[in-house]
């Protein structure tokens, strides 16, 4: 079993990461656009990532920078885009980081054939949901493919992508995301352009708003939602796949390092909260009013490696909501006040009662 651990960029880290089966660490220096707002991330500055990379580098850990953001505004086809991509992944090449991740299709195609040293990984943001579509990254040159999060209990077909593809497969396994969300592509799209909104003063975070709520409503979604316990790696490794990606840029060192030593110790004690992103830290509004204790969920995963068909709907299957309910901790009067004041936001937002900070 092999981890993708964020990095956080403070050297010390490295140390306390170095016993822990670390595949490589992933992130990017202040400016470059990723999956994550900037005003939310570590801002390194390019002099540190060099002498970062090698540290990591002399521990034997490697490190992918990211710059998987789904869309560039077609600035990409550009004369300054086409320049600023050479100097960017000219200067990673020369760094020695071991490979970029990428959402974009044609950046894939580019970084392949213009920098074949650096391996690309694909974003789960490219929503690698079926075989073609792996084997068509491979085809591009890609070397490791993130699956996107919501395919994390379809057996079935996680063991096909495994078996019809030589690529790194890397499973996603901590993120609190709606099981098929509805508006993911969205998400990823606003997040995308985030940094031209925060230079509007516009940017707001409506779909985390929107899903926030309805898990706080109902905690089964918490259930239904596709991350991967620390304790159940092993179902995956049996067919095949043993890598997992943690989530948590955005997070401080205390929390990755937790993360990484539940996951890497393949247990955990607290609440699943704790380790799933999207489940606590939803500023301004705090921590989900719904706690699941993480192993009272021993043995839930099975279902799912028995029973699959999560694509069809819920129909009259209640197995992850009559398992919320059984071991949910629930405090109605908090989770009342959590809806109703998201609640509120969003019927600003929808309404358009709102201003920007600029009040244009």
């Amino acid at each position: 079993m092999k981890l993708v651990v964020p990095a956080v960029f403070q050297h010390d880290f490295l140390d306390s990461v170095a016993p822990f089966p670390i595949d490589h660490l992933y992130g990017a220096i202040g400016g470059d656009v990723g999956l994550r707002a900037q005003q939310w991330l570590p801002q390194p500055k390019a002099d540190d990532l060099a002498t970062y990379v090698e540290s990591a580098r002399e521990k034997g850990i490697a490190f992918f920078y990211c710059l998987n953001v789904a869309c560039l505004g077609n600035r990409e086809f550009t004369a300054d885009g086409q320049r600023w991509l050479v100097e960017r992944f000219g200067w990673l090449d020369d760094l020695g980081v071991e490979g970029v991740v990428l959402s974009n299709p044609y950046l894939i195609a580019f970084a392949h054939k213009r920098f074949p040293r650096l391996r690309i990984a694909v974003s789960t943001a490219a929503a690698i949901d079926n075989v073609d579509k792996a084997q068509f990254f491979e085809g591009q040159g890609a070397s490791v493919l993130y699956l996107p999060e919501f395919i994390n209990r379809d057996f079935p077909l996680l063991a096909q992508i495994r078996k019809r593809t030589r690529a790194e497969i890397v499973l996603l396994a901590n993120v609190g995301c709606l099981l098929h969300c509805p508006i993911r592509q969205y998400h990823i799209n606003l997040v995308s352009h985030s940094g031209e909104s925060l230079e509007l003063g516009t940017y707001v975070d409506y779909p985390l708003m929107w899903c926030s709520r309805e898990k706080a409503r109902d905690a089964g979604q918490m259930l239904k939602s596709p991350w991967i316990r620390p304790e159940d790696l092993g179902a995956y490794e049996e067919i095949g796949i043993n890598q997992f990606k943690l989530a948590g840029r955005e997070m401080d060192r205390a929390w990755v390092e937790r993360l990484t030593r539940a996951y890497a110790g393949r247990r955990y004690d607290g609440d699943l909260n704790d380790l799933i992103l999207g489940f606590d830290h939803l500023e301004p509004y705090g921590k989900l009013p719904v706690r699941i204790p993480n192993r009272a969920l021993d043995g839930f995963v099975e279902f799912f490696r028995k029973k699959h068909d999560c694509r069809m709907g819920c129909r009259d299957c209640r197995y992850c909501d009559d398992f919320a309910a059984s071991v949910s901790i629930v405090e109605d009067k908090e989770r009342a006040d959590f809806t109703n004041r998201v609640g509120r936001a969003i019927e600003r937002f929808e309404s358009g009662a709102f201003r920007t900070a600029s009040g244009k």
